[in-house]
C-alpha cells in the first residue's frame, strides 16, 4: 500500500470500518512510513478536538440565515419577497381574483342603477 492509498484509508482506519487485510496493510504502511504515522497521528489529534463540537442540523439553513439577517439589518437584506416566505402564498392571487370580480360587480349594479347599461330582454 503507497502512502496516498494509506492517506485516503485515514477515516476509515480511525473509525474501524476497514477489512482485515485492508488494516493489516494500513498497519504496515504507517510502520514502514515515519512522515505517514505522524500525519496519521495528528489527523487522529484532530478528529479528537473536533468530537466535541456542535453539529449542524440537517435541512435547510438559508431560511434561518435570511431571517436572521433581515432582523440584524433591520431589513435591509433579504427584504424582497421572493428571498421571504411571509404572506399569504397560493391564496394572494385567488383573493385578489375574488376582489377584482366584486369590484366589477359592484361597478355592473351602479351602472344598471343608474340607466347607463342594461341586460338584453329587460
Amino acid at each position: 500500500m503507497t502512502a496516498d492509498e494509506a492517506r485516503e484509508l485515514f477515516s476509515d482506519a480511525l473509525e474501524g470500518e476497514l477489512e482485515p487485510a485492508q488494516q493489516r496493510a494500513f498497519e504496515a504502511a504507517l510502520a514502514a512510513d515515519a512522515e505517514l504515522r505522524a500525519e496519521y497521528q495528528a489527523f487522529q489529534e484532530t478528529m479528537a478536538l473536533t468530537r466535541g463540537l456542535p453539529v449542524a442540523p440537517a435541512g435547510d439553513l438559508l431560511p434561518g440565515v435570511q431571517r436572521r439577517l433581515r432582523a440584524r439589518s433591520k431589513g435591509r437584506f433579504y427584504g424582497d419577497r421572493f428571498a421571504q416566505r411571509a404572506g399569504l402564498g397560493v391564496l394572494h392571487p385567488v383573493l385578489l381574483a375574488l376582489l377584482m370580480l366584486t369590484l366589477l360587480a359592484l361597478a355592473w349594479v351602479g351602472l344598471e342603477a343608474l340607466g347607463a347599461v342594461t341586460l338584453p330582454g329587460r
